[in-house]
């Protein structure tokens, strides 16, 4: 699929602004750092070679790890969910295991395999269908994500990102680094954690994201 024809498929559903700028600034200089938006442009455009396809990197460090046949739920899959398109056809491949993405921004209602939900994942959702929980730079989410996981005792998976989004409370003793952040999560993690599972962290694969990936695997 080309720009032209994924515009004419998507583009209504982004907003004018974040239209804009793809338009404008989609040269096919995979070189550069992306946001993400225009990754999943690339990536569904057939831009980015395997080499250097940063969601096919996700795709083999999740595989690492994680039995792809189960059933996954990715939060925060952004506008166009390409890390789930790729786990979709993993899955179809394998003629098993399931893929579910929560995202407000989702562009699209349909797509391969996967049950796509339009809106923010909440506190209220049930997991315990679920076997492993994925983010990719999901911000805000990050912190619910590792709560949720805890408390229904699953796996996750989080490409952190380079913002930070400390709790109010936080905030009024605390100086807001990147690093504080980080540690801050990790606290979250051992606070939250019931299952006595250690948390690993492993660096970025990606040009695109330089930040930790965490993750929590239970022994089975």
């Amino acid at each position: 699929m080309n720009l032209e024809n994924y515009l004419l498929k998507y583009g209504n559903n982004y907003p004018k602004e974040l239209l804009e700028y793809i338009i404008k600034n989609y040269d096919k200089d995979t070189d550069k750092e992306l946001p993400d938006p225009m990754n999943q442009i690339y990536d569904a455009t057939g831009v980015f070679s395997n080499k250097e396809n940063p969601y096919l990197q996700y795709l083999k460090l999740i595989k690492d790890y994680f039995d792809i046949r189960g059933n996954i739920l990715e939060i925060g899959g952004g506008f166009y969910p390409s890390l789930a398109s790729h786990i979709a056809d993993e899955q179809i491949r394998l003629k098993s295991g399931t893929i579910t993405v929560y995202d407000k921004n989702l562009v699209t209602t349909s797509l391969k395999n996967i049950k796509l939900i339009k809106r923010d994942f909440t506190t209220e959702d049930d997991i315990s269908n679920f076997d492993l929980l994925v983010g990719i730079m999901p911000c805000q989410a990050t912190s619910l994500i590792v709560k949720k996981a805890n408390e229904s005792q699953k796996d996750f998976f989080i490409a952190l990102c380079g913002c930070t989004h400390f709790s109010r409370e936080y905030l009024r003793f605390h100086e807001p680094t990147l690093e504080a952040w980080f540690e801050y999560i990790r606290n979250i993690y051992y606070k939250t954690n019931v299952d006595g599972v250690d948390l690993i962290e492993i660096e970025s694969p990606t040009k695109s994201n330089k930040y930790p990936i965490l993750i929590k695997k239970r022994e089975k």
